[in-house]
C-alpha cells in the first residue's frame, strides 16, 4: 500500500495532468507562435477538423487580425464543412466574403459554401 505522502503526491500529479490538458489544443499552449499554430491548423483541417476548429478559434483570440487571419478564417470554414456543420460554415462565409471579396481563399470558400459576394450600391445603369 502507498504511504500517505506518496498518495498525496500521486493525487497532485493527477490533478496537475488534468489541469494541464484543460481541453485546449496542443499547439495553443503558451509559447506557441502563430506560424506553428497555422502549420498545425493546416495539417488538421481534413483528418481532425474538430481540432482544427479549436486551433482556429484559439488563433482568433490570440492573434486577431494578423497577416494570417484570412487563411485562418478560411481554414475554420473548411473545418466546419468537414464536420458537416454546413449552416455554421455558411454563416461564417458571408462576413468572410464581404471582408475578403478578392482574396486568395475567396474562391475556395465560395465553392465550399455556395456563398458569393454580392455587389453593393445601386445597380449599374443600362443604355
Amino acid at each position: 500500500m502507498l504511504e500517505a505522502s506518496a498518495m498525496r503526491w500521486l493525487l497532485v500529479v493527477l490533478i496537475a495532468a488534468g489541469c494541464a490538458s484543460g481541453g485546449k489544443p496542443p499547439a495553443a499552449k503558451a509559447g506557441v507562435d502563430e506560424p506553428a499554430l497555422m502549420a498545425k491548423l493546416r495539417a488538421d483541417v481534413k483528418p481532425a477538423p474538430a481540432s482544427a476548429l479549436l486551433l482556429a478559434e484559439e488563433g482568433e483570440k490570440r492573434f486577431g487580425d494578423s497577416a494570417a487571419a484570412e487563411e485562418r478564417r478560411a481554414l475554420a470554414i473548411s473545418a466546419l464543412i468537414n464536420l458537416g456543420r454546413i449552416g455554421e460554415a455558411r454563416g461564417r462565409a458571408y462576413p468572410f466574403m464581404e471582408r475578403y471579396p478578392n482574396g486568395p481563399y475567396s474562391a475556395n470558400v465560395a465553392a465550399m459554401t455556395g456563398v458569393h459576394v454580392t455587389p453593393r450600391g445601386p445597380a449599374p445603369s443600362r443604355p
